[in-house]
């Protein structure tokens, strides 16, 4: 195993796999990456350097009370990077990781990062000004307080559905009760803090702005966050690249691995080229 500390004593579990272009896999809230990127790493590897790491107090990496936003899981990333003399790479982030990647953009910059890819992932959480891509459709801060309540009063009741809908097709409970498992690594107050910091964000501002190469990945089944999200996204994100799939909900590249490695693969491939061509902005 392979760890990296922190400035502030954190160690950040990580692993490195293949050689090449450098590709950053960021998984979601309470995930890890182990478990959540094993569909992808070993496709990807074939043909690039694919880098994963477990989040500050997520998975296998180093637990603390403190420091758990979205600003701090970004300098988390530009550390790593660093530490690891990553100087290029394409920055996969599915759902929260989405957002850290976002947060890394605005905060930190682009220096590091040839290309990024958003998986199934709203600029907004909340529906108060009538957005329509909210969680769940409809959510308010209301929501936010009920469900870090549960997270707090009973965490297998009110996380298990959330997992569930994570997919287009249910899952098993034995599968179910796996998935929840895994979420565990992460303490509930680590769970309840980053939701209250990314929750309440709005990205919306920050979309038009991106400069480097955008796919975008989205379940056509997502019930996290339904409907045609992906189109808007597109629209917003100038030269950005949308690839949505039939089949699946909010995690495409466990539903759909196959076609979710060939895109992304694809894409990175692509970059040489895109490089090469006249700048549209």
């Amino acid at each position: 195993m392979a760890y990296i500390e922190t400035t502030d004593g954190v160690p950040l579990y990580y692993r490195e796999r293949g050689e090449g272009e450098t590709i950053v896999l960021v998984h979601g809230w309470t995930c890890d990456s182990e478990y959540w990127w094993r569909k992808n790493v070993d496709a990807l590897a074939e043909e690039y350097h694919v880098l994963t790491y477990d989040l500050r107090g997520h998975g296998l990496s180093g637990k603390t009370d403190e420091r758990h936003t979205l600003s701090d899981y970004a300098a988390d990333l530009e550390f790593l990077m660093e530490s690891l003399d990553v100087s290029s790479a394409v920055l996969v982030g599915w759902s929260m990781g989405a957002a850290i990647t976002l947060t890394y953009l605005e905060e930190i910059g682009d220096e590091r990062v040839r290309a990024i890819a958003v998986i199934d992932q709203t600029p907004k959480f909340y529906s108060d000004d009538g957005w329509e891509f909210a969680l769940m459709g409809e959510f308010s801060a209301d929501g936010l307080a009920e469900i870090t309540g549960g997270l707090e009063s009973s965490r297998a009741e009110a996380a298990k559905p959330i997992i569930q809908a994570f997919f287009a097709d249910p899952r098993s409970e034995t599968q179910l009760d796996e998935m929840y498992a895994r979420t565990t690594l992460t303490p509930t107050s680590v769970a309840t803090a980053m939701l209250e910091d990314m929750v309440p964000r709005d990205f919306r501002d920050q979309l038009p702005p991106i400069d480097v190469p955008t796919l975008l990945l989205y379940g056509e089944q997502s019930k996290i966050f339904p409907g045609p999200l992906g189109e808007w996204m597109h629209e917003q994100i100038p030269g950005s690249e949308l690839v949505t799939f039939e089949e699946s909900g909010h995690n495409p590249f466990w539903e759909e691995p196959e076609k979710f490695n060939a895109e992304l693969l694809e894409f990175v491939s692509r970059l040489a080229e895109r490089e090469e061509a006249p700048s549209s902005h």
